[in-house]
């Protein structure tokens, strides 16, 4: 299902394409966007300094591989640990002892933009040992709605896609960052608060 793994290890491969997401806050800081369903051109953004605050928005921009503009937000809106609305036995998870947690994320597409495909690939827990655990893409019965898509979903221009993704962690861990990111992009990150 998942595994945590090094933080020097290559990025998040997203299975299907990604997107970045909004709540329409004011954002203060601007980071290289995510990758679309099918970009392929290099995006020209500004690295953002240090972790967001949750319901901070990045700002991205990019363009497909048919060479038209994607842009939009992405936020992550909060993140429960331990949540009690999961309801997914021992065996869904890879720890011996698992405690179940709650991402939850929302992207908007600019007007202007074409439309994108996101999916809960580039999301990630980072921890303070500096290893991450990758989406585990859990979806169906048993996890809290409304979830985020979990094999891709096709957010059109001035529309936003709003989504939980279910996790589990070990006991006695918790992570302090949220990651997102794919393959041959750069990293945001949203501070997860103490709990």
């Amino acid at each position: 299902m998942h595994a945590r793994r090094a933080a020097v290890t290559a990025l998040l491969v997203a299975a299907t394409a990604t997107a970045c997401s909004s709540n329409g806050a004011d954002d203060k800081a601007q980071s290289k966007p995510s990758k679309a369903a099918t970009s392929k051109a290099p995006a020209t953004t500004t690295p953002a300094p240090g972790p967001l605050k949750f319901g901070s928005n990045w700002r991205w921009s990019d363009k497909d591989d048919d060479g038209k503009p994607i842009s939009g937000t992405t936020t992550v809106l909060s993140y429960t640990q331990p949540a009690k609305d999961v309801d997914l036995t021992k065996e869904a998870s890879d720890f011996a002892h698992p405690v179940w947690s709650v991402l939850e994320v929302k992207v908007c597409i600019a007007a202007k933009s074409s439309p994108v495909t996101v999916s809960q690939g580039p999301w990630a827990l980072g921890f303070p040992d500096d290893t991450r655990l990758d989406s585990p893409n859990i979806s169906g019965s048993g996890v809290p709605k409304p979830e985020y898509a979990s094999n891709g979903a096709t957010v059109n221009a001035g529309s936003c896609l709003r989504g939980k993704i279910t996790y589990s962690v070990e006991r006695g861990t918790r992570p302090n960052r949220i990651v997102y990111g794919s393959a041959g992009r750069d990293t945001v990150e949203w501070a997860v608060p103490k709990a």
